[in-house]
């Protein structure tokens, strides 16, 4: 009987024991050795394709090409860089602030269930190296309940919230299915010195438009929109121009119209035309119209349309600085 009781009072203490050891590891957010919460990927470089999916359909295949710096977007677009950027950050980054309080548990997991994103994380194989289910963020904003899946242990069935290392907020706005969200937004695209030849088109008004050329050298020229060479008063406002065309984004592929709205516009004369030429041979044309109000035109997005014939939406504090006039040199 005493013996029994031994044995009851060490298994009481080890349970207290553990109780403390786990609680004080959720304090300071140390659960290396727990693998349910080994979340983050050491070797992000290894990372070659990442699925995300939401409970409403929505889905995102990213994957890694070798022969641009480009992730492609289901097989079919090329995918926002700074995006892929932020999710291979998150997934180095993630550091897991502790479980789910026993109080907060049940509810948790039933929020989980409905909502929650599911982000499968690819190292080479058809197999997850790892799986996150995403759910919302904690009451204070600070942190994100999620659940691990991994190979050989299936799903966690304790979920936890995580942050990333040194900030403080939620992670699941980044996990997002809308393919257009994803998109690749690029008008131009020339690194360095690549870019040979800038053309500006004023429909409205022929006069204003010019074209800004240069050589391998970086010696530049202009002229006016009938390609006559004119002499340059000001050589570094016209070089400046020149580099705006470098890189240039637009806002968003959702542009809030309708089907006959966009087929309208592609029927219309452009305000602006632009067309961009690198040395290496390769071109971008991109035409700009007015977003028209009540009031008259609208002070801070255009229409755009892309080579690919898609409208798109522009923002002018972006594009107002292109499409200057011809005097304005």
């Amino acid at each position: 009987m005493k013996s029994n009781l031994r044995i009851l009072i060490v298994l009481i203490v080890v349970t207290i024991i553990t109780g403390i050891i786990w609680k004080t590891q959720d304090a300071r957010g140390d659960l290396s050795s727990n693998v349910q919460a080994d979340f983050s990927i050491s070797d992000t470089s290894l990372v070659d394709k990442i699925f995300i999916a939401d409970n409403q359909g929505g889905a995102a295949l990213l994957e890694r090409s070798l022969d641009t710096r480009f992730w492609t977007l289901n097989g079919e677009f090329l995918a926002r860089k700074d995006a892929t950027d932020l999710l291979l950050k998150t997934f180095s980054r993630i550091e897991v602030k502790g479980p789910v309080n026993e109080k907060m548990r049940g509810t948790v997991i039933r929020n989980l269930a409905g909502t929650a994103k599911k982000v499968e994380i690819y190292q080479g194989g058809d197999t997850p190296v790892k799986t996150w289910y995403v759910g919302t963020s904690t009451p204070s904003h600070t942190g994100t309940y999620m659940v691990l899946e991994s190979p050989g242990l299936g799903m966690s069935s304790e979920p936890f919230v995580v942050s990333l290392k040194g900030s403080i907020g939620f992670l699941s706005t980044r996990f997002f299915t809308d393919v257009n969200e994803w998109r690749y937004t690029g008008v131009f695209d020339f690194p360095g010195r690549s870019l040979a030849e800038v053309t500006v088109v004023h429909h409205a008004k022929p006069y204003h438009s010019y074209t800004i050329k240069s050589n391998p050298n970086g010696d530049i020229s202009l002229e006016n929109g009938s390609g006559t060479l004119l002499s340059i008063r000001d050589t570094l406002k016209v070089q400046n121009q020149f580099l705006r065309f470098r890189k240039v984004h637009f806002e968003s592929y959702n542009n809030h119209l309708t089907e006959s709205g966009q087929e309208s516009i592609r029927n219309t004369i452009p305000a602006f035309t632009m067309l961009v030429k690198g040395f290496d041979g390769k071109s971008s044309k991109f035409d700009l119209f007015w977003k028209q109000t009540e009031s008259g035109p609208d002070e801070e997005y255009m229409y755009g349309l892309t080579s690919g014939g898609e409208i798109v939406l522009v923002q002018r504090y972006v594009f107002d600085p292109l499409i200057e006039v011809l005097s304005d040199f």
